[in-house]
């Protein structure tokens, strides 16, 4: 059985419709960060939502990274980060002990800027907050 040269082309514009979905498909439905260290200092060893990072210097960002989901709590990222500043170990700042608004968002792109502050017991930890953004206890 012969096909017409219409019909080639037609077969042929369907294959590529189908890889560019399939492509755009698998792209797209991941969730992308990006993040901004806005700490003052620079981050060895940085580990955020279980992908380690690497190094990160004060005022650098990442490229944007793949994560299958991440954690927020009233829409403000929520997700584990520890690192290094200063030869010292630093862990999330868990400012939030209510778990009712808390979700996971599994698609879309976010900027997100790693800051620090000092929990209760004076220790310096590490937070996330919208790109350009203040979390609601900053000034």
């Amino acid at each position: 059985m012969k096909l017409s040269k219409q019909r080639k082309t037609e077969i042929l514009i369907f294959i590529i419709l189908i890889v560019f979905g399939a492509i755009f498909y698998l792209n797209f439905k991941n969730l992308h960060v990006k993040f901004y260290n806005k700490t003052g200092e620079n981050i060895d060893s940085l580990v955020i939502a279980g992908t380690f990072i690497g190094d990160l210097k004060n005022g650098s960002s990442t490229e944007y990274i793949d994560y299958k989901e991440f954690l927020f709590d009233s829409g403000i990222p929520y997700e584990q980060i520890s690192g290094i500043l200063n030869t010292k170990k630093i862990h999330e700042l868990n400012w939030s002990d209510c778990g009712t608004e808390r979700n996971k968002e599994s698609k879309g792109s976010y900027v997100f800027d790693i800051k620090k502050g000092t929990d209760e017991d004076g220790k310096t930890c590490m937070f996330l907050v919208g790109h350009n953004q203040k979390i609601f206890w900053e000034e």
